[in-house]
């Protein structure tokens, strides 16, 4: 899950409480030990967690829910399945190409052009 607030470790842990609370208001029984919280080398949470349920379907489905889940006007859950995140990994980046999406000056002046060409273009 993507999109929890940045704390500390003291913090963490009611975050992971209130992580508890908001998936046991949706039927679902979480526990600390189910939460892994990410930590960064000043002690800092990422905003990111890995949350492990009982069955594939539990995942699919809180995914479903909390995905686009606001906390609060700062916080938007992003969540999904490691099926799901793998796909998405899996779709490469294709580089762009420098020359192929620049419009050349001339085809931008062509129609100009076309009027030098034809000196009874603009006759009344």
């Amino acid at each position: 899950m993507n999109g929890l607030p940045k704390c500390d470790e003291k913090k963490a842990s009611k975050l992971v409480a209130l992580l508890i609370k908001l998936f046991s208001k949706r039927q679902f029984t979480i526990t600390e030990d189910s939460i892994e919280m990410n930590y960064d080398s000043d002690k800092m949470t990422t905003g990111q967690c890995f949350i492990k349920l009982s069955s594939d379907e539990q995942a699919k489905i809180s995914a479903a829910l909390f995905n686009g889940y606001k906390l609060d006007s700062k916080h938007t859950f992003s969540a999904c399945t490691f099926p799901d995140f793998d796909k998405i990994m899996a779709i490469e980046d294709k580089p762009k190409e420098k020359g192929n999406d620049k419009t050349s000056f001339l085809e931008l002046k062509a129609h100009c052009l076309e009027t030098i060409k034809n000196q009874y273009a603009f006759q009344k």
